[in-house]
């Protein structure tokens, strides 16, 4: 929590971004944040904000105060949980992990990117889904 706002807006780099071929695994306990059309995931008031909370800590701790890159990356994203999450589709998690890990800015909030800048330099995804006690998920990042 930032001392002058609500929320953490995120921190400026110090290393220069990942380099081409290099790639960063992200661990996360519980299930990913997931894109909601009616409510910001970034909005507290959200029912699944500590999701995005939880992402963008873990992926910033995993970038590891290295700059947001601005060249494409592809995602390899496990999702693991006792059932097969029923959602209407995979594709709220991948836009709930894209809308945490770049920028954003909206009337009453402003978050600086933790990986890339923008979801359109997402170049290929991929998602799997494996059974397991424990309700967790893994991003792979590769930097192109």
């Amino acid at each position: 929590m930032s001392i002058l706002l609500p929320y953490n807006p995120g921190l400026l780099p110090n290393k220069p971004a990942p380099k081409p071929g290099e790639s960063i695994l992200i661990e996360v306990a519980g299930l990913p944040p997931v894109k909601d059309i009616k409510l910001s995931i970034r909005n507290k008031k959200h029912k699944f904000h500590q999701r995005f909370t939880s992402l963008r800590n873990s992926a910033t701790k995993a970038m590891d105060g290295r700059a947001w890159t601005f060249d494409e990356v592809d995602i390899n994203l496990v999702i693991r949980s006792p059932e097969k999450p029923t959602i209407q589709g995979h594709s709220e998690f991948l836009g709930g992990i894209f809308d945490t890990l770049d920028g954003s800015s909206g009337f009453t909030f402003t978050y600086l990117p933790i990986v890339f800048e923008d979801d359109s330099q997402v170049s290929s995804c991929n998602l799997n889904w494996e059974r397991s006690y424990e309700s967790s998920y893994s991003v792979h990042i590769i930097f192109k």
